[in-house]
């Protein structure tokens, strides 16, 4: 493996645990206007940006190959277990 696929899989990484970490606070946001706050259109806004924003992220990687993607994708993981911690947490 080269090493810019290496530093593309670095950054695709790091992508992919910041998109990771908005997709799920989203979820959190869109999940509270629903419940909490009764407000239909905002949690519908929130689910389309949330998807808009991970489904452009994993496309962009999956253009750049194989490598990117799968990191981006690990990377969300990544980012789904942070949010589920601080969340136990608090």
């Amino acid at each position: 493996m080269s090493g810019t696929m290496v530093l593309l899989g670095l950054a695709s990484l790091a992508l992919g645990i910041g998109v990771g970490l908005v997709h799920f606070a989203l979820l959190r946001a869109g999940t509270d206007a629903m419940l909490l706050e009764s407000k239909a259109l905002k949690a519908i806004a929130l689910t389309v940006l949330r998807f808009g924003l991970t489904i452009g992220g994993l496309v962009g990687c999956a253009l750049l190959g194989a490598v990117p993607l799968l990191a981006a994708a690990l990377g969300i993981g990544i980012g789904r277990m942070l949010t589920l911690r601080r969340a136990r947490s608090a």
